[in-house]
């Protein structure tokens, strides 16, 4: 597998073809022929690569829904030992962007960081992840890795996954509206009903949830370091009640401070026990 997984999609693929991939992904009409069609030109246009795809259900947890050479048991590994303390997923899912590991961590801290430890065990080395999108809000995450051998992607690799996760979010936005009219005009017949229905748990939710206060909108584990922040809690504190490294609760501390627009932790509380 690491052969295959080693290289990476060509810096010279033509603008044609970049482009006539992303419309094929924007075009898709049901979430099986989007995942086809998304593992299909992310392979071509980023690399031999592993992927994945996971998206929000309606209790706002994120759920694996398929894959491409990512082994189950790497998966499960993922799902048990890192992803609710996965910074680079909060970022994402967050700040709606597309985000390289290698880069979002350092060089540094790449090699320190749990995500690396669990890429590594199965024999993966770079990854990264963007957005899916539905009516502005983030509806999933589009996952990719590279085999050992792999250099860090480079910057025209982020900008070409962030394309097709673009057009992956302009696909699902148009399906959810189409399952939403569907409804409306109680039709049945709509010619992916069953494709819809074949794919349990895959369909991300609607409209955002009513909060009281902005700590209620951030992802689950940047919640509770905020709830932490909140109350005073230095970092080692925060760091042995969640049963997370000093180096996570700083790396969080840092997004929520972009995400804010806050300079420093004091700036930072303040934003979050605003009122909505």
């Amino acid at each position: 597998m690491g052969s295959v997984l080693a290289r990476h999609g060509h810096p010279n693929t033509s603008t044609a073809a970049v482009r006539q991939g992303v419309l094929g992904i924007a075009d898709c009409r049901s979430l099986t022929t989007l995942r086809d069609t998304l593992f299909r030109h992310v392979d071509a246009m980023v690399g031999g690569v592993a992927m994945g795809i996971y998206l929000f259900d309606p209790s706002e947890e994120l759920r694996y829904v398929s894959s491409r050479l990512a082994p189950r048991g790497f998966l499960e590994q993922y799902d048990r030992q890192y992803r609710k303390i996965d910074t680079m997923l909060d970022c994402i899912v967050s700040q709606k962007r597309t985000v390289d590991g290698f880069h979002f961590h350092g060089p540094m801290g790449w090699r320190r960081c749990g995500n690396y430890e669990v890429l590594h065990d199965w024999g993966f080395h770079h990854n990264m992840g963007g957005p899916l999108l539905v009516h502005g809000r983030t509806a999933g995450v589009l996952f990719a890795a590279t085999g050992q051998t792999a250099d860090p992607f480079a910057e025209f690799h982020v900008q070409r996954f962030d394309l097709m996760c673009r057009a992956g979010s302009l696909a699902l936005t148009a399906m959810r509206e189409r399952e939403r009219l569907r409804s409306e005009l109680a039709d049945p017949g709509a010619e992916d009903g069953d494709d819809l229905a074949a794919v349990a748990g895959d369909w991300p939710v609607g409209q955002p949830r009513s909060s009281t206060s902005p700590m209620d909108r951030l992802p689950a584990r940047s919640r509770e370091v905020a709830q932490l922040l909140c109350q005073g809690q230095p970092n080692k504190v925060i760091a042995a009640r969640l049963g997370i490294s000093v180096y996570t609760v700083k790396e969080h501390v840092q997004i929520l401070c972009r995400r804010f627009g806050a300079l420093n932790r004091t700036e930072l509380v303040h934003h979050l026990l605003k009122s909505p």
